[in-house]
């Protein structure tokens, strides 16, 4: 794999002609800040506490918040790269879990006791020596947020973080202008059932269960089956909290 540093300005990890428009675009800034790759992702304001609770019952589970899915890199090198670091390191990698805070920038720490640990390993066969998550707000939502993780050759006292904080925010509303729901961390990994969502959907309208059967070709039982699920999901507390919770995560 090419390492970071050899990185082609037209690679891109995203087929369509408009997210590599969108990703051309943005990269350049962020370039001149030091940073040659990124991967962009949404991350929900509960990540962290859902993170260290690590609670089967929890909607974002830890295996849902390592997934690939939602994730916008700079390149196909670095999609590739996020893929072996959720998957081979992040699983044991204190970074991961520190990443999801969302008061201020982290920096990755790549060294143990002096010795380096499996980030380092990973990150440095890519010619990458500076690893920093740098969560953003949503400028509509209580209830995630958007987080780049930027990806860097040169040591963090050599990178230029002036201005990086509203170039960033400036790259966050391009892409939730134009994939907002491919970015919304709860519209990720099939978190819900399609079938439930536009259920929950058509009584979020008024319809009754009867209705919703009738529109969805199943059976009123199935309709309530659907319904009880998302419930139990979002933790709600009846049918109208059930709608009030799905707005807020933008889920209908």
């Amino acid at each position: 794999m090419e390492k970071l540093t050899r990185l082609s300005g037209h690679e891109t990890a995203k087929s369509s002609p408009l997210a590599e428009s969108i990703l051309n675009n943005i990269k350049l800034p962020i370039a001149e800040h030091g940073f040659g790759g990124f991967w962009f992702q949404g991350i929900a304001n509960s990540a962290y506490q859902d993170y260290m609770q690590n609670s089967r019952k929890s909607l974002l589970t830890r295996r849902v918040l390592r997934s690939r899915g939602g994730v916008f890199a700079s390149s196909p090198t670095v999609q590739q790269l996020h893929e072996q670091y959720v998957t081979r390191v992040a699983p044991t990698d204190i970074n991961f879990g520190e990443a999801l805070r969302l008061e201020s920038p982290y920096c990755y720490v790549l060294c143990e006791n002096e010795k380096p640990n499996k980030a380092k390993k990973l990150f440095n066969r890519h010619g990458v020596n500076t690893v920093m998550s740098w969560p953003l707000r949503h400028f509509a939502s209580d209830a995630w947020g958007g987080r780049f993780t930027l990806l860097s050759k040169h040591p963090q006292g050599e990178i230029n973080l002036i201005g990086l904080e509203a170039t960033l925010k400036q790259a966050q509303m391009s892409l939730f202008e134009h994939f907002h729901n491919e970015i919304n961390p709860y519209r990720q990994n099939n978190l819900f059932n399609q079938t439930a969502i536009k259920a929950l959907k058509m009584a979020a309208t008024g319809l009754h269960n009867y209705e919703i059967s009738q529109e969805l070709h199943i059976t009123v039982r199935g309709v309530e089956y659907h319904l009880e699920s998302m419930r139990n999901k979002l933790s709600a507390s009846n049918r109208a909290n059930l709608v009030h919770i799905a707005h807020q995560l933008e889920i209908i």
